[in-house]
């Protein structure tokens, strides 16, 4: 018995350290218009080992005389080409160590230009860092940005593992377009909301009142949510005004309990749609990082703030239409019971 638990926890200790070295690197691509960004992501210490020397592990951005050899280094590591073997230009920019990962990785951003009149979408990747020095090292390809693929930077789409020295994969996106951008923002956009909970109860705690008054009063209080979280995104999304998580989370939670006190007694009655504007700001602070952080500029961020902002009020349509139809049927339950009920003698 004692041998076979020594057994057991020996292959457990080499399970546990064949993994720990085992770790790879990974090339994250985001697609533009005219250029590929790539984001490059190397241990530490294996980059040292193919280097041949160590490597500082500060948090620091990467600078001066080392920047400059790792650099190097890269740029001869980096081979995108054309299908007709003409080879992109490379440049190398900012280089940090990353103290998130463990164990730590080095960050390096790169930007692949393709000569004159070909695609940026369909190119060859040779790429080989460390596994040149070190083979068996694995490096994952992945999109993590592709509007016109529908890929975004919340979910990367792995396309291929390199384990071999200069390997090469073919990288073809021109069977995209503009819809399967459109589509997959949205879809965002209506989970980000059905997961706002405290947003979707303050949204909730304004409609049913309002459904009970009027139908059109319900209408007018979705339509200024709306209004006023698209505002709130197109002023945020692109960086220009931010609010911290833990003040945007107060005034929710303090416009959550002035909505609900006016439920049981009216407050800012003939006002409801400038106050539904105001938490439609709110939740649209509160999103729009999740739409800043796809990595997106010029006409793609505008395109996906108005996507997400589609895919968001859909979301919230719905729920406005399930209190409409919540509160017409208990007023037919009621008026039925108060038909049928007996006259009293």
């Amino acid at each position: 018995m004692n041998i076979l638990l020594r057994l057991v926890l020996a292959w457990l200790a080499l399970a546990w350290s064949g993994s720990a070295a085992a770790s790879g690197s990974e090339v994250l691509l985001e697609f533009r218009e005219d250029a590929v960004l790539a984001e490059l992501r190397l241990p530490l210490r294996d980059l040292a080992a193919a280097l041949g020397r160590p490597l500082p592990a500060s948090p620091l951005p990467v600078r001066g005389r080392l920047h400059m050899e790792l650099a190097r280094y890269l740029g001869a590591h980096i081979d995108p080409v054309t299908v007709d073997g003409r080879h992109w230009w490379v440049e190398l920019a900012d280089m940090r160590v990353a103290v998130d990962a463990e164990p730590r990785v080095l960050v390096a951003h790169a930007v692949l230009v393709p000569p004159a009149g070909a695609s940026a979408r369909r190119f060859v990747l040779g790429y080989d860092a460390i596994a040149r020095e070190l083979p068996g090292h694995a490096t994952r390809l992945a999109i993590r940005s592709d509007w016109h693929g529908g890929v975004l930077a919340s979910r990367p789409a792995t396309i291929a593992l390199l384990d071999a020295p200069r390997g090469r994969v073919a990288v073809d996106r021109d069977h995209g377009s503009a819809w399967r951008g459109w589509l997959a923002v949205g879809r965002l956009g209506v989970r980000q909301a059905t997961d706002a909970g405290r947003y979707l109860l303050l949204l909730l705690v304004l409609a049913v009142p309002a459904a009970v008054r009027s139908p059109a009063l319900l209408a007018r209080i979705g339509a200024a949510f709306a209004l006023g979280q698209a505002l709130a995104l197109l002023a945020s999304a692109p960086g220009w005004f931010r609010l911290p998580a833990d003040i945007l989370d107060a005034l929710a939670a303090g416009a959550l309990v002035l909505a609900a006190v006016h439920a049981m007694r009216p407050v800012f009655a003939g006002r409801e749609t400038w106050y539904a504007t105001g938490c439609g700001l709110l939740y649209g602070l509160a999103a729009a990082g999740t739409v800043g952080a796809l990595d997106l500029d010029g006409w793609q961020l505008a395109a996906a703030i108005l996507a997400f902002a589609a895919g968001s009020a859909l979301a919230q349509a719905a729920l406005l239409a399930a209190a409409l139809g919540i509160v017409a049927g208990a007023c037919l339950v009621m008026r039925g019971r108060t038909a049928w009920s007996p006259a009293k003698r």
